[in-house]
């Protein structure tokens, strides 16, 4: 058996949604998660194989990926959004990340007051931006063999039903049930964006960016999305809702 030759059309002509230009404090009841880093991509499950997809390529992996990724598989046949990377293979402790400079064109930054990198305009582009800069380098160490673990994001379709219209935590819920936690293979953890002191330990782990998404968000896939938000984590709890 093969993966579905339509489900790899469709993964094929997938690209991810975009954060909108808002503040998490304005995404109503927002789940919050940690931004991974690494690669974006979304892995396609079915028929005894897995294949990983990035900017409508299947991509080339460790063989130790995929098999993971089918052990830890319990339905029929799915698209998973996720990470590849190794932020999820480090210790907690000690883990710090060297700050990639962006360069930001004075032109498209709008001089006022609040501007800079905590303006929601800017850091999404900066975000969008570093993501397109560290590929190259992820899809050269993955073809080298290095290690990476999957860590899923987001359900896009189940077992023959598409799910992007499906509210953000009922689609987080289908994932819990769809996954086996391993080593290689984990579920992407989030909390409600009261949950503050979840978020400073983020920052302490040296993750850069946290992702605010409504809860009841619909995906629009290749599209901006205005209930999607990501900021800096939070160094204090006394910051409170940003």
């Amino acid at each position: 058996m093969a993966v579905d030759p339509a489900l790899l059309e469709i993964a094929a002509e997938w690209r991810p949604q975009r954060p909108g230009p808002r503040r998490p404090k304005d995404i109503p009841e927002a789940l919050v998660e940690p931004d991974w880093m690494g690669l974006r991509v979304l892995a396609v499950v079915g028929g005894g194989q897995a294949v990983f997809v990035h900017e409508g390529e299947a991509i080339v992996v460790p063989a130790e990926l995929p098999e993971a990724l089918l052990e830890a598989f319990t339905a029929f046949d799915a698209l998973i959004e996720g990470r590849l990377t190794t932020k999820a293979l480090q210790s907690d402790e000690g883990i710090t990340l060297p700050e990639v400079p962006v360069e930001r064109p004075s032109i498209l930054i709008p001089k006022r007051i609040g501007g800079g990198k905590d303006d929601p305009f800017v850091r999404v582009r900066d975000h969008e931006r570093l993501a397109r800069m560290e590929a190259p380098g992820v899809l050269a160490a993955l073809v080298d063999g290095a290690r990476h673990a999957f860590v899923a994001t987001d359900l896009l379709w189940l077992d023959g039903t598409a799910l992007d219209d499906i509210p953000l935590l009922e689609r987080k819920r289908l994932l819990d049930t769809v996954l086996d936690e391993t080593y290689l293979i984990r579920v992407g953890t989030y909390v409600l964006d009261t949950t503050l002191q979840t978020q400073v330990t983020w920052a302490s782990m040296g993750f850069r960016d946290l992702h605010y998404r409504s809860r009841n968000s619909r995906y629009l896939a290749g599209e901006e999305n205005p209930d999607c938000a990501v900021a800096a984590p939070p160094t204090s709890t006394s910051q409170g809702r940003r």
